[in-house]
């Protein structure tokens, strides 16, 4: 009968410490599930952000398509302006 109870006893221990293993697995799961769910939310953010940093930078490459645009322009009136004055220069030189 003795033996039965020793055998009762480490069945009890056993079982007592398969209890504490589970709990500690359980909260650790619990943790783990937490680290998820913060990672996915930060994984979102940065997934927002970066969308925007492209958005802001395809605006930053069409304002200098338009700067480039009005460089242009004022590059083309000075080019105009300095082919009136040559022509009038040869007018002056045909006289």
């Amino acid at each position: 009968m003795e033996r039965v109870n020793d055998y009762f006893s480490t069945v009890e221990a056993k079982l007592k410490l398969l209890v504490e293993v589970h709990q500690k697995i359980k909260i650790e799961r619990d943790q783990l599930n937490n680290q998820a769910v913060i990672y996915q939310k930060t994984t979102e953010e940065q997934k927002k952000e970066i969308e925007h940093l492209k958005s802001r930078i395809r605006e930053m490459e069409i304002a200098g398509v338009v700067e480039s645009t009005d460089e242009t322009v004022g590059v083309k009136e000075k080019i105009q302006d300095l082919v009136r004055e040559i022509d009038r220069c040869i007018e002056l030189l045909n006289k």
